[in-house]
């Protein structure tokens, strides 16, 4: 069994939700990739993406993740992007039992559509289709990065979801 649980999947998957309960039912310190790039910085997502760009984000990312996957006992909430890193999924899988929360479009989209703190979403015309390609362009890699996966929608009971994952972590 891995050392770590790291969570996956799109932006507006539940990552965060899943992870905070996930920690707390198997008594494992709770890592918010995005938090702590925010808390690092003093700056949102948001305005770091407009002030310094996403490569910077990203960057920074990237070192988080190495940091905070190289310790023992944790779940980690990934940023929906950061499987697009393949240093950041080596990180990971090196260290983790990666858990892929797999949502649909609809549900995504129900979920982040009057969000103001989504960089990749705030300026698009029509969200639906930013999200729609942008989902298209991940899907490949959030499945082939994963461990395990779960489907997640606008019905998906949280805790029993949870329970799924804490199964499929047992048992790995």
């Amino acid at each position: 069994m891995k050392a770590n649980i790291a969570l996956i999947g799109f932006m507006g998957s539940g990552k965060t939700t899943v992870g905070r309960i996930l920690a707390k039912s198997l008594d494992m310190k709770f890592i918010d990739i995005d938090r702590c790039i925010s808390i690092r910085e003093k700056k949102t997502i948001p305005e770091i993406f407009e002030e310094q760009g996403e490569k910077y984000f990203r960057d920074l990312e990237r070192s988080i993740i190495e940091e905070e996957s190289s310790d023992n006992n944790i779940v980690i909430s990934t940023g929906g992007g950061a499987i697009v890193d393949n240093v950041n999924i080596k990180n990971i899988k090196n260290t983790s039992f990666v858990v892929y929360l797999d949502c649909d479009v609809n549900t995504i989209y129900e979920r982040v559509k009057k969000s103001k703190t989504r960089p990749l979403l705030t300026n698009s015309e029509d969200m639906f289709k930013t999200i729609e390609e942008l989902y298209i362009k991940r899907k490949t890699l959030y499945k082939i990065s994963s461990d395990f996966s779960i489907k997640i929608d606008l019905n998906t009971n949280i805790y029993d979801s949870v329970e799924k994952i804490k199964n499929a972590y047992i048992i790995s």
